[in-house]
């Protein structure tokens, strides 16, 4: 079985359903959002679609849904009627936050953080310190991850498109590296992929969206790349970003 993931929705309905079916074109029999609902980045341009339309199409359509940190304290802030809120929120956040139902802030709060499927572990990108699958993947988080992850690969949303792949070889060796192409043979006993997501901020990927589709046995990953604005498959494209993406293994600052 092929499994679709990608993270960070955004609010443009569209892109979210061109990109749901590319994956189903692409093998996809299950798909998966790893969370980032509440999008609190950089834009080029306004959302299209109201507040909380893609948090409801993603449950009209069943789609399995993690949550991040960002999505449960925003969902608590609901909960809460913005009582335990201090200092700025921004402007996109308030207006999901005045839209959405307490239903909805419940059932954002009772997304998992983490879906096993086969040998497939899917992850929302989980901030905190006791976080059991954790990342930014520093060193350390690496570690830890492979040393209580039972699948074979992790996968985790980025805004950034995708970033990074660490894989455990035999010798249990950590090794880091980037993207060498739009598909990539998982050879090593266990991998990290950090594969993107829909909504991106950088200049150079502001207007591409990234899923991934992976066999359960965890073999081989695909990246999915399609245009922000013509909402099509651009494989091409997505090669040359894969190639010339920075190498970001994250460590902490000294």
């Amino acid at each position: 079985m092929k499994i679709g993931a990608f993270g960070y929705p955004g609010e443009n309905l569209a892109l979210v359903s061109a990109m749901v079916a590319e994956l189903g074109a692409c093998g996809a029999e299950q798909t998966v959002c790893l969370g980032g609902l509440v999008w609190s980045g950089r834009k080029s341009q306004e959302d299209p679609s109201p507040p909380a339309t893609v948090l409801r199409w993603l449950r009209s359509q069943n789609i399995a849904t993690l949550a991040n940190d960002s999505d449960r304290q925003v969902a608590g802030w609901r909960l809460q009627s913005l009582a335990m809120t201090t200092g700025y929120v921004r402007r996109n956040v308030r207006r999901f936050l005045s839209v959405i139902t307490r239903e909805e802030g419940e059932w954002i709060n009772a997304r998992p953080a983490s879906l096993a499927i086969d040998d497939v572990l899917c992850c929302a990108d989980v901030l905190t310190m006791d976080a059991q699958y954790p990342v930014p993947l520093s060193r350390a988080n690496a570690s830890r991850l492979f040393k209580v992850m039972k699948q074979r690969i992790a996968l985790f949303p980025s805004a950034n498109g995708p970033e990074l792949l660490v894989r455990k070889q035999e010798d249990s060796v950590i090794e880091p590296g980037p993207f060498q192409d739009i598909e990539e043979e998982l050879e090593s006993p266990k991998i990290a992929a950090v594969i993107g997501g829909i909504s991106g901020y950088p200049a150079l990927q502001a207007n591409v969206s990234w899923a991934a589709v992976v066999d359960t046995t965890a073999r081989r990953l695909q990246l999915i790349c399609l245009d922000a604005k013509t909402m099509k498959s651009v494989p091409e494209k997505g090669r040359m970003l894969a190639l010339r993406g920075a190498f970001r293994w994250h460590e902490p600052a000294e």
